[in-house]
C-alpha cells in the first residue's frame, strides 16, 4: 500500500498548501477502543482533500486495474482453448459458418433456423444439449461448429469452447499407451473435455464403426465417456451423430445414452442428401 508521503510527490508538491480542514473518516484502535483520527486536508491545484482518502482511492484504481488485467489474461486464454486444443479431422470445418451453410432446401433451411437459435439461447445464458442427428455429410458438424464459432467469438462472459472429433480423440489416447510423451492421455482429455463451458463431441458413434455396425463399445471407451458426460451435467454440449437411439444404446448402454441425452435440442435431418458429393468440373 502506498505510503502518505509517495501520494504527495505524485502530485508535485510545488503546487501543494495545507488546510485547516479536517477529515474525520479514519479511525484508530487504542486500548481495545476505535477513535477517530483526525486528519488534516491539504490542497492541491485549488483542490481540497485528505492525503489518506486519496492514498486509499489510488491504491484501489491500481488493484482495479491490476485485477481487469487477469480477467483479460484470463478470458484471451480461454478464447485461445478453441483455436489450440479442438481436435479436427476436417481443417475445412475452421470455416464453417451460419452464412457458408448452403441451405436451400425446406429441411435444411429450417435446420439452420434451428441452430441459429440454438446459438441465440446459449448466448443468453441457457444450459442444454444441442443433438444433431441423420446421415453423414447433411452439415451436422458445419451447423455444431458455427453455433461453436459464434459463441468463441461472441466472449460470452469469457467462456471456453472446444470442438472434437470423438474418433479422433480415442486415437490419440490409444496412441498414448505406447507413447509416453504424448500429452493425449485418457486422463488429459477427461480433464479437458469435463473443464470447458461449450463442447462439440463430432461424430459421436464412429470410434466403435459407425451406422450400421453391431459392434459394442470396448471398456476403455466407456469408461472415457462415462468421465466426460458425468462431468457435464450442468453444462452445454453439442452433439452430432449418424446413429439413432436405438443403435446409440446397443453400442453403449441405456444408462450412458440417457445422460447423454438429458435436456437435449433435437434437430434432426431425414430428407437433406450429402452435401459433400459434388461434380468436379474441368
Amino acid at each position: 500500500m502506498q505510503a502518505i508521503g509517495e501520494v504527495i510527490s505524485r502530485l508535485n508538491n510545488t503546487r501543494m498548501g495545507s488546510t485547516s480542514e479536517i477529515c474525520y473518516e479514519h479511525t484508530v484502535q487504542a486500548n481495545g477502543k476505535e477513535y477517530t483520527k483526525e486528519i488534516k486536508k491539504i490542497t492541491f491545484d485549488g483542490e481540497i482533500f485528505c492525503p489518506i482518502c486519496e492514498r486509499d482511492r489510488t491504491t484501489q484504481e491500481l488493484s482495479d486495474e491490476e485485477d481487469m488485467k487477469v480477467k483479460r489474461a484470463m478470458g484471451r486464454r480461454k478464447y485461445d482453448i478453441f483455436h489450440n486444443q479442438s481436435v479436427l479431422t476436417d481443417e475445412d470445418l475452421l470455416d464453417a459458418s451460419f452464412t457458408t451453410y448452403a441451405a436451400t432446401k425446406k429441411e435444411e433451411i429450417h435446420n439452420k433456423e434451428l441452430a441459429s437459435k440454438a446459438f441465440a439461447s446459449y448466448k443468453d445464458g441457457g444450459t442444454f444439449t444441442t443433438w444433431f442427428a441423420g446421415d453423414p455429410g447433411v452439415g451436422k458438424s458445419h451447423l455444431g461448429m458455427s453455433i461453436l464459432r459464434n459463441l468463441n467469438e461472441s466472449g460470452k462472459k469469457n467462456k471456453s469452447c472446444l470442438f472434437i472429433s470423438v474418433d479422433e480423440m480415442f486415437l490419440r489416447i490409444r496412441d498414448s499407451f505406447d507413447n509416453k510423451d504424448s500429452r493425449y492421455t485418457e486422463h488429459y482429455f477427461a480433464n479437458l473435455l469435463t473443464d470447458v463451458d461449450y463442447l462439440v463431441l463430432d461424430d459421436l458413434g464412429t470410434e466403435t464403426g459407425g451406422s450400421g455396425t453391431k459392434k459394442t463399445a470396448s471398456d476403455f471407451v466407456m469408461r472415457v465417456l462415462y468421465a466426460i458426460t458425468n462431468g457435464r451435467q450442468n453444462k452445454s454440449t453439442i452433439v452430432t451423430t449418424n446413429l439413432t437411439r436405438q443403435e446409440l444404446e446397443k453400442m453403449y448402454d441405456r444408462k450412458l445414452v440417457s445422460r447423454l441425452m438429458k435436456n437435449i435440442y433435437v434437430i434432426n435431418f431425414e430428407e437433406t442428401t450429402d452435401k459433400r458429393i459434388k461434380k468436379h468440373k474441368i
